[in-house]
């Protein structure tokens, strides 16, 4: 293995739970997109806290394949298999009250959803990647806590999966689980942006590079798996473009951060009337069906 050093204003915790990585007070990716978005988002995302219940029912089915994945050991930690119920009778009504209050902090999943998370799994399991991260030491689900060198902002990542520096990887790995309707290139591409999977692949690196002390920052590698039969999986290498764009992203929200905590204003979007255009590829379709 390459020797690499720690260095004191980066740390890393292996084992954190979920509801401890995320009480704590560092910043995420996930809040650096807010602010890119509005400050208005960030402070009602992260300030006053509310929450999108729908969009957070959206998301128990990708976590159940990111455990199941990533640390099948803990699904019974997390997860519980929720029977049925009569709910049209009082005694069903009373029985489901209970065994939900029984179950309470677990993230409920039906038999079904199982069965599919394990083919997601199954179908991963025979992606090169994740051969690498067999024949590799690495850890899923490491949080790393570090420094914004430029703007002083402290901040925490938790990558799906890293492999740490080695002779195969000489500056390390990291890996991110994506569920995706749609893993085709086009698709994924357009999802990407609509999440900002390069703001987070931008700052997952420079976190990983802030705790092992590399010469460079790591391959950033996107993992998809569609959510639905035949559940189809793709692997991606994050291109030097797409970084590119993530890196300068990330900055211009590091920037946006610091600037509304030092002033104490989280603006929504512009009031000001805008012209409204079509993406550039519909434009671009247009075009080329008026040339032939």
């Amino acid at each position: 293995m390459n020797a690499f050093v720690e260095l004191p204003s980066a740390s890393l915790i292996e084992k954190m739970s979920n509801e401890e990585y995320h009480s704590r007070p560092e910043f995420s990716s996930s809040q650096l997109k807010d602010i890119l978005r509005s400050g208005a988002h960030f402070y009602s995302n992260n300030i006053l806290k509310e929450v999108d219940r729908e969009t957070k029912t959206a998301m128990n089915f990708g976590t159940l394949a990111h455990t199941l994945f990533l640390e099948p050991d803990q699904f019974e930690n997390e997860f519980v298999i929720a029977p049925k119920f009569d709910r049209r009778t009082k005694a069903g009504k009373e029985e489901a009250l209970a065994w939900e209050q029984a179950n309470e902090g677990k993230i409920l999943v039906d038999a079904e959803q199982v069965e599919h998370a394990r083919r997601i799994v199954a179908n991963l399991q025979m992606l090169s990647s994740y051969a690498d991260m067999q024949n590799n030491y690495g850890m899923a689900e490491a949080s790393i806590f570090f420094t914004d060198p430029e703007f002083g902002l402290q901040l925490r990542i938790r990558p799906d999966y890293h492999i740490a520096p080695c002779r195969a990887f000489p500056f390390g790995w990291i890996g991110d689980l994506k569920t995706t309707t749609d893993a085709r290139p086009h698709a994924f591409s357009k999802k990407c942006a609509d999440f900002g999977y390069d703001l987070s692949a931008a700052m997952y690196r420079e976190g990983f590079q802030q705790y092992y002390g590399t010469e460079e920052k790591p391959p950033f590698v996107l993992l998809t798996a569609e959510s639905a039969i035949p559940f189809n999986v793709k692997q991606y290498n994050a291109s030097d473009l797409f970084l590119s764009v993530g890196e300068t992203r990330y900055r211009r929200s590091k920037e946006l951060l610091a600037e509304s905590l030092l002033i104490n204003e989280w603006d929504g979007y512009s009031l000001e009337m805008e012209d409204l255009f079509l993406p550039q590829y519909m434009t671009k379709q247009a075009l080329e069906n008026d040339f032939n």
